[in-house]
């Protein structure tokens, strides 16, 4: 995302570019997980991999200076508007699915309802309501269940109230597992539907 000033912030880093250089920065993601970055120029690469950790590329055609840990207080007077301007991490929920079915497991209600707050309390029309099944079954057969597990989600949430084109069904099968499984075994975790709020 490009913001005013050439300030931009990509995947865990905080980039800051001047006339005449271009300093890198590495901060945790919103879960505070730290990633790392490659930093490439013509003459060279530098690995940021620690929190905290910057680089500066003066020209593209020397490689980028030696790492130094910067601390807090100067990543936020440097990037401090960059970093308030993020738009909030999406919110994640997992609804779990009986066996070959687009019932939803015992229980589920209290997850349905805090989708529907969480939707409500983001005044969001951007929602991803995601399908998936275990291994059991044939691809085609598995796709086409994780449609209608989605789609059943869809119209739990649209009779909540929430607008249906705000809602983007998609569907994977077998294809994303949460637990990577042999095929033909049963897993009752990838048996799901995920909803992201953004």
């Amino acid at each position: 995302m490009t913001i005013t000033k050439a300030v931009c912030i990509l995947a865990g880093a905080v980039f800051l570019t001047a006339c005449s250089s271009t300093k890198v920065v590495l901060i945790p993601d919103a879960d505070g997980k730290v990633g790392q970055v490659s930093v490439t120029t013509e003459g060279g690469e530098q690995l940021l991999t620690r929190e905290g950790e910057s680089t500066e590329v003066v020209d593209a055609s020397q490689a980028p200076k030696a790492p130094v840990i910067l601390e807090q207080s100067r990543i936020n007077s440097v990037f401090g508007a960059t970093l308030a301007s993020e738009p909030d991490p999406p919110i994640r929920h997992i609804l779990y699915f009986s066996f070959d079915s687009i019932e939803l497991k015992p229980g589920s209600g209290d997850t349905i309802a805090a989708i529907h707050k969480d939707i409500l309390g983001r005044q969001s029309c951007d929602i991803s309501v995601i399908g998936h099944t275990d291994r059991t079954g044939d691809d085609t057969y598995n796709r086409r269940l994780s449609l209608q597990r989605s789609e059943n989600i869809i119209r739990k949430l649209t009779n909540m109230g929430i607008a249906p084109n705000c809602m983007r069904s998609e569907y994977y099968g077998e294809n994303d597992p949460k637990i990577k499984t042999a095929d033909g075994k049963a897993e009752p975790e990838n048996r799901r539907v995920e909803v992201e709020i953004r």
